[in-house]
């Protein structure tokens, strides 16, 4: 039987309040070859070479903006969906607009 998958959605305070339980001090003990042997034996991981890559193509979001950073700041200032927000606003000038 196949497991169901669970979607699970949090804040960024959500977020932030978590504990962090990362064992630090062993993850800055590992060496490259320690990187390297673990990479090599993790059977998640599909082993690709040069053939593999080779007719491969870069594939870029269409939907990229640029804000200038003060405005950006100033909405992530204003709420933690800040993307949201912007999104709003434009849409609101868009329809508002919509006749002219």
């Amino acid at each position: 039987m196949k497991e169901k998958n669970t979607y699970v959605e949090y804040s960024r305070s959500e977020i932030d309040m978590q504990q962090d339980e990362t064992e630090w001090s062993r993850f800055d003990a590992l060496t490259d070859a320690d990187i390297d042997t673990a990479a090599a034996s993790d059977t998640n991981d599909p082993k690709t070479d040069a053939a593999f890559w080779k007719d491969a193509t870069v594939v870029m979001p269409e939907n990229i903006i640029t804000i200038d950073l003060d405005l950006l700041e100033w909405f992530k200032a204003q709420a933690t969906d800040y993307e949201t927000q912007i999104n709003a606003i434009l849409r609101e000038y868009v329809e508002a607009n919509a006749n002219s």
